[in-house]
């Protein structure tokens, strides 16, 4: 991966916003607008710099001598939550990326509470009364194939179809994502018994008339974010079909891998052939 790449990749992470505030020659990328600097990326020498926790950071220095040095640009009492990294090939892409969803999380840590709703909207826990909005942001039948894989029972849903389903999920989380005070969007996390402190995500869907703005991006920050100050979650996982491309990007924006360890899963759905990869943050 080059610096460009990179920088690239920053810019796509829910509620980025790019600004230059040291001068032409770097680029700073940041929580919205007034939120905290997560990468800052020098072209010239090709160096980046990345937040991090003490001992994290630490590991990273001790793995890569050299090309991880601690944070170039601050005064020494925070140069322990920053590290500087020369783009000469030496880190893998793979922890490329651990780095920068690693800054992103202790940015985004760092705000208020109001200041990541007013970046990510909020979570509350799923009620009976909700079902009418799930039924409405499921209007056609290869939406509801996508989103739940058949699972909740006959096209068409009917009400309290959706109610039955999630009453069988004594373990889950079912949460309903509000997005300026109203619900947008419902995410279940499921505590993962073969994977110690996982999170599944489930039947993850967002309100049809409000997308295109990068919200779902958004929900799923916010989800993450959930699963792992409140739920604890050291590692997070979903499935998604990759007939539904907007969502792969979606995942993939918020730190989402294939995750090769699980093979490819393959469903009929509406008498075709869906193909279901695992992912993996």
């Amino acid at each position: 991966m080059t610096l460009p790449e990179l920088m690239q990749l920053a810019q796509t992470l829910p509620a980025a916003c790019t600004e230059s505030p040291f001068g032409p020659e770097s680029v700073c990328v940041r929580i919205g607008p007034h939120g905290r600097i997560f990468a800052s990326f020098m072209p010239m020498p090709g160096w980046v710099s990345f937040k991090c926790e003490p001992n994290q950071g630490m590991d990273w220095r001790q793995q890569y001598p050299g090309t991880v040095r601690r944070g170039w640009h601050c005064p020494p009492v925070q140069q322990p939550y920053n590290n500087t990294l020369t783009m000469d090939g030496t880190v893998p892409d793979e922890v490329l990326r651990q780095m920068l969803f690693h800054s992103y999380d202790c940015a985004l840590d760092s705000l208020s509470r109001m200041g990541r709703e007013e970046l990510l909207g909020r979570l509350r826990p799923y009620t009976p009364e909700d079902e009418p909005h799930i039924l409405r942001w499921i209007p056609d039948e290869e939406t509801y194939w996508r989103w739940s894989a058949g699972s909740v029972g006959q096209w068409p849903l009917a009400p309290g179809m959706f109610n039955d389903r999630m009453a069988q999920f004594s373990n889950g989380h079912p949460m309903i994502w509000l997005w300026q005070g109203q619900p947008a969007g419902f995410v279940v996390a499921f505590p993962q018994k073969d994977r110690e402190q996982g999170i599944r995500f489930g039947y993850v869907v967002t309100d049809p008339a409000l997308r295109g703005q990068g919200l779902g991006k958004r929900m799923i920050a916010c989800a993450v974010h959930h699963a792992r100050k409140k739920l604890k979650a050291r590692s997070m996982h979903l499935s998604v079909y990759q007939n539904n491309p907007a969502a792969v990007r979606c995942y993939e924006a918020n730190g989402f891998l294939r995750d090769e360890k699980v093979p490819l899963r393959v469903d009929t759905c509406m008498g075709q052939e869906w193909p279901c990869q695992a992912m993996i943050r």
